[in-house]
């Protein structure tokens, strides 16, 4: 998925379908199930267009649109295992017990600031970089499990 104008119909338009019970196909399930993953978000995207901007929403300032492709993203690495690294950091991460959604939005952190920090540069995302990033990620976690036993 992109953060284009595309996407943007494609998201709000599984948005209105899924208050009306429809059918999706692969990509718009995995939407509507993001979608279910955060009810907050609701009431943004019962306002159309002005949901692909930042609000305050439940005292924090973040972008429906964004952060839910994010989820999508992130989630359909670790669908296809592609790339494979990032299903094996989730996987350890639930093999650690740590809450799924949590280890998603972890998950997504990593990603969402490599990728804008490479945009806004003008370069290219590292994969190697995300990986490297990943197992930091992962040994922190370990690091924070080992301290609350």
């Amino acid at each position: 998925m992109k953060f284009d104008k595309e996407t943007q119909e494609r998201v709000l338009r599984v948005a209105a379908d899924r208050n009306q019970g429809k059918d999706f196909e692969e990509l718009d399930e995995c939407i509507a199930r993001i979608m279910d993953m955060h009810p907050e978000f609701d009431q943004a995207w019962e306002m159309g267009e002005m949901a692909v901007y930042p609000q305050e929403i439940e005292g924090k300032v973040v972008n429906p649109f964004v952060h839910t492709v994010l989820h999508v993203i992130v989630d359909q690495q670790i669908q296809d295992e592609a790339p494979d690294f990032v299903t094996t950091s989730y996987k350890e991460m639930v093999d650690m017990g740590m809450d799924n959604h949590e280890i998603l939005h972890n998950l997504i952190s990593v990603y969402a600031d490599l990728y804008f920090t490479n945009f806004r540069r003008g370069d290219n995302f590292s994969n190697l970089d995300y990986q490297e990033r990943l197992k930091q990620l992962v040994r922190q976690a370990r690091a924070q499990m080992d301290e609350g036993e």
